[in-house]
């Protein structure tokens, strides 16, 4: 190995990712020695000690780094308590008690100490790296999780703004052509909002519409929330949004409320129950997860026993198989089932929803407030992973209603069921009851799955839910059957059957339908189907079929004929791009025995805004006089702020984000997520730019591009990692200060160049942040990028950790010429 390569070995070692973790040899007693092997002489054959970086891998799994010594006769070392940091989440804890013991006892820890818990370890010299080889019997046992999110560590999340506020503004334009009320209709503005401050958001709903007949202004609704995001808990106050289960109604509350809602508080949680099974692997293997004959899952695993938790079960017969893999082609298969149903909660979890107050029904400018006091609410628990139990409750001046549910998960399949008991003072008491049945059998052979299912609904004449008046149940009982095939991978079909029982002078009414489906090519479907009804003994058939052909991706034609009405329906519909620019377009005509009606639809979505049209005609006979036709055009936009940035753009759905460039980058335009010409937004002339569709609780990663940006901007991060909280807004900066390079020589004490070494540039005002890595040339020269105005300190890693100290100015091109730098007094 000649000179020219030994540079090219260092300049290799500075370039390791985290050099900044990179620390000065440690005495020889706290180190891990290798020594050399037959040909040592060629690791280091330059008759000096140097240090470098080198990573750690465990076979081919990059784990870190390490400050590594070369001897001149090929020894390598580098600290004990470095190796014993990256094995202790990887092999099992006792043979890491072994290693320190050893340790403790003898000062340093030798190959011969690794094999003898299971471990190889070997310096390449060629790929400048250290090579772990670990057996599988002497790994910890981990836990897999096969669900959306990747195996990993701690998540730093970009902290929201501490204030930020929100308006949507939607507004409609009707022109009627032809019609009752021709003309153009008062203009009708539906608004909507949210201010978050801290933890505590407020947001209210309303509707605005001058000259319309009534009050022109309309509040829907205002409250405050809160979100407990360690106990999993909403609490609300005001006009309250209330949820209801089984047999409840939604009562018109106004009052305090506090629930706890996965698919709201924590949707990226697996809630159904878990299966859970344990598997080992001798060697490096890819493992191939179906459920039901689905691939959900492909992983490349290094050796040991891993145990999977967290399956994505699929509602039903659950058929789970594994396909292991490993880098011989040896093959092997584990599989298992487990039936499950979607209502269920896994062991331990509960949701509820408790909502109490006044009842505040709303009036033509807002919530009327009355004296009349209201409760409702429920409570679902896992008791475990095959029962899910619950009861539910309302109550308001006029009566009240209670019952139980029950999920039970069994071996045919899952049984769910409601009761609920009702006393109002206008109909007395009453009762209502439903009884499901669920079965999913997988048919791995086809791709899909056949579902049976079944249903039996009673209700006693004078149930009656709160709030609902004179109770109205015209059936003694409803029944239901029904079963859907998967034939093959491009034909399915499905059979139902329903039968509602009158009371007093109700008709019985029976149904059987038929239901199908062809693929007839990739482009082409054809679905249909046949029914008989049979109403107080009149007997009907009728038939139903549609045709879809698809142009492309987003590009379809659509025929429907519907033998009741003798409906014909052609329908034409595309849509282009996401984000700025995107769009969409329907258009429609129908005909039936009653005329021809005709429909178009289309909306645009820009940086700022959305725009939509639409319009109806309505026809005599085969196009014969016009009876209706009316236009409407649409818009909505929204107005933002976090923490003092202010931007316009799109409607916000639930949390934002409001991205503006660093000073560096003024003027020049800032693209949100982008995808090929388009993003989800710019900065343009306004100078920020709004991501209105984040939700909340749910990880995102936004990525930020600025392709106009002049060459060797910092952009900063380039993309942010976002945990959003409810209705939260985010106050985005891209580009830094960090945009200056440096170049220059180092000298030792004697004026002599400093050759061939490594080292970090850091910055002082800033010593927390990731030191830049630099290396000298043969003639003491170096280079670094990514450095901002202030002073920085260079240290070299040799043994005296040599320093220098040098200062950019605040108002330096992008490139400084630092000339002869000495060591640092």
């Amino acid at each position: 190995m000649n000179r020219q390569i030994l540079a090219a070995v260092l300049l290799a070692g500075c370039l390791v990712p985290q050099v900044g973790n990179a620390q000065p040899a440690a005495p020889v007693r706290a180190r891990v020695v290798i020594d050399p092997g037959p040909d040592g002489d060629q690791v280091n054959p330059t008759g000096r000690t140097f240090v470098l970086t080198a990573p750690l891998l465990d076979g081919e799994t990059y784990i870190g780094d390490t400050t590594l010594t070369l001897e001149p006769g090929g020894q390598a070392s580098f600290a004990a308590e470095r190796l014993l940091a990256l094995l202790e989440p990887r092999i099992a804890p006792q043979l890491v008690e072994r290693l320190r013991s050893r340790l403790a006892q003898q000062g340093q820890i030798g190959r011969s100490d690794l094999e003898a818990v299971g471990i190889a370890i070997r310096y390449d010299p060629q790929s400048l790296q250290l090579i772990l080889d670990i057996a599988p019997a002497s790994r910890a046992s981990r836990s897999l999780t096969l669900g959306n999110e990747d195996e990993r560590g701690v998540v730093n999340y970009v902290a929201p703004a501490d204030f930020s506020a929100y308006l949507n503004i939607r507004g409609s334009l009707d022109w009627v052509q032809q019609g009752s009320d021709e003309g153009l209709a008062p203009p009708i503005t539906f608004l909507d909002g949210a201010a978050r401050l801290g933890g505590v958001v407020l947001e209210s709903e309303a509707n605005w519409q001058a000259s319309a007949p009534g009050p022109d202004f309309q509040r829907r609704g205002t409250r405050l929330v809160y979100d407990d995001r360690r106990n999993l808990l909403r609490a609300s106050a005001g006009d309250l949004r209330t949820l209801a289960r089984g047999f409840q109604a939604a009562p018109e509350i106004s009052g305090l409320s506090v629930s706890r809602f996965y698919s709201l508080l924590d949707p990226q949680r697996i809630i159904r129950p878990r299966g859970s099974r344990s598997f080992r692997l001798d060697r490096r293997s890819q493992v191939e997860v179906r459920v039901n004959g689905q691939l959900v899952r492909r992983l490349e695993l290094d050796p040991g026993t891993f145990d999977l938790t967290d399956f994505p079960f699929a509602q039903g017969s659950n058929d789970v198989e594994l396909t292991i893999t490993d880098d011989t082609g040896r093959s092997e298969t584990v599989d298992f089932d487990i039936f499950l149903d979607q209502a269920q909660l896994a062991e331990g979890l509960s949701e509820f929803g408790l909502y109490a107050g006044v009842l505040a029904p709303l009036g033509g400018r807002g919530p009327v407030y009355s004296d009349d006091l209201a409760f409702s609410g429920f409570y679902r628990r896992g008791i475990n992973d095959r029962l899910t139990l619950g009861a539910n409750a309302q109550a308001d001046p006029d009566g009240w209603m209670g019952g139980v549910e029950a999920v039970v998960a069994t071996p045919i399949g899952s049984l769910g069921g409601f009761a609920s008991a009702s006393h109002s003072e206008g109909a007395g008491s009453g009762w209502a009851s439903i009884l499901t049945f669920q079965r999913t059998i997988a048919r791995n052979t086809a791709g899909g799955a056949d579902v049976l299912s079944a249903s039996i609904e009673t209700r006693s004449r004078n149930f009656s839910p709160i709030g609902t008046g004179l109770p109205f149940n015209p059936y003694r009982y409803i029944a239901g059957a029904s079963y859907s095939a998967t034939i093959s991978d491009t034909v399915y079909a499905g059979l139902d059957a329903r039968y509602s029982r009158g009371r007093d002078d109700e008709p019985d009414v029976g149904s059987l339908r038929a239901t199908g489906g062809w693929q007839i090519s990739p482009r082409l479907n054809l679905t249909g189907d046949f029914g008989y009804d049979r109403v107080g003994g009149q007997n009907r058939l009728s038939a139903f079929f549609s045709l879809v052909f698809r142009f492309d991706r987003s590009s379809s034609l659509r025929a429907d004929y519907d033998s009741r009405g003798d409906r014909k329906r052609l329908t034409y519909q595309t849509y282009h791009g996401t984000g700025t620019g995107a769009y969409n377009f329907s258009a429609d005509i129908e005909h039936s025995d009653v005329g021809i009606v005709t429909g178009a639809n289309g909306t645009l979505f820009s940086n700022r805004a959305e725009l939509g049209f639409s319009h109806f005609g309505a026809f005599e006979g085969d196009l014969g006089g016009s009876t209706s036709q009316r236009t409407s055009l649409r818009f909505g936009t929204a107005l933002a702020v976090a923490d003092g940035a202010f931007s316009v753009g799109r409607p916000i759905q639930d949390s934002f984000a409001i991205v503006s460039p660093h000073a560096s980058l003024r003027g020049t335009d800032i693209l949100i997520e982008p995808t090929g010409r388009s993003a989800a937004a710019n900065s343009g002339a306004l100078g920020t730019a709004l991501q209105p569709s984040l939700s909340s609780y749910s990880e995102r990663n936004l990525l930020i591009t600025a392709p106009d940006a002049p060459l060797n901007t910092d952009l900063g991060e380039g993309s942010f990692r976002l945990l959003p909280p409810y209705r939260g807004g985010y106050r985005l900066t891209v580009g830094s200060d960090y945009m200056a390079s440096v170049v220059g020589r180092l000298l030792n004490s004697d004026g002599e160049p400093i050759s061939l070494l490594s080292g970090v540039a850091i910055e002082e005002a800033h010593p927390e942040r990731e030191p830049v890595a630099l290396f000298t040339n043969s003639a003491g020269r170096f280079g670094a990028t990514g450095l901002a105005p202030g002073r920085w300190t260079i240290v070299l890693n040799d043994a005296d950790q040599t320093t220098f100290a040098f200062t950019i100015a605040e108002d330096v091109d992008q490139t400084v010429a630092l000339g002869d730098l000495v060591p640092a007094e």
